[in-house]
């Protein structure tokens, strides 16, 4: 799988780094993510998933059509 290298990579990256390393109160909304998405060969397995909250889901869906081009 290629990626296009750019700025929105590193945002992506940095969204996905931030919500795999901190802990949300319970209350918080989130949605589950794939990393890489199931469409380019993303599975299910606990290592290509990470919570988002809604705020870095909307940015990652963009950053994913930038990133990908």
């Amino acid at each position: 799988m290629i990626f296009i290298t750019n700025k929105y990579t590193k945002y992506y990256y940095s969204i996905i780094s931030n919500a795999k390393s901190r802990i949300l109160p319970p209350e918080t909304y989130t949605e589950r993510h794939h990393i890489i998405p199931k469409s380019l060969g993303g599975s299910n397995s606990k290592d290509n998933l990470v919570s988002l909250t809604a705020r870095e889901q909307l940015y990652s869906s963009v950053t994913d059509v930038n990133r990908n081009g």
